[in-house]
């Protein structure tokens, strides 16, 4: 059998350098968030209970019309369940927040005040 590679010709030498093997840190630039806190410090962030049964592009919408809102209000779809209504006055924000707890479809909803935190969890609480 004349049609045989041999190893290098495969490119499969025995590796001797060390110095490729290892990753590079990046480190990553301080960014002063300041302004982003105080963008969404008007901000609901909620959750579903029921994906299958509650549908964020119906929930919008309906609590959109059903709370009666002085200001501005905006919802957005965040994706994994969850959603945000933006609003522009604090008293709104503060006279929804008080009249929890809310449902959308039979089941539950969770709405609570935006925080700067990361969590997969967030939000998770129901006041009752």
């Amino acid at each position: 059998m004349a049609g045989r590679f041999s190893y290098a010709e495969k490119g499969k030498a025995i590796a001797t350098s060390q110095e490729n093997l290892g990753r590079k840190r990046i480190r990553a630039p301080e960014m002063d968030t300041a302004d982003l806190i105080q963008e969404n410090s008007l901000t609901l962030i909620g959750r579903i209970t029921n994906p299958r049964e509650q549908r964020i592009r119906s929930l919008i919408p309906y609590f959109t019309n059903r709370w009666e809102v002085k200001g501005g209000l905006e919802g957005s779809d965040l994706g994994n369940n969850c959603f945000h209504f933006r609003f522009t006055l604090e008293e709104d924000l503060k006279r929804i927040l008080a009249n929890r707890p809310y449902q959308f479809a039979i089941w539950m909803v969770i709405v609570q005040r935006w925080k700067p935190i990361i969590s997969l969890a967030f939000p998770s609480q129901i006041p009752f």
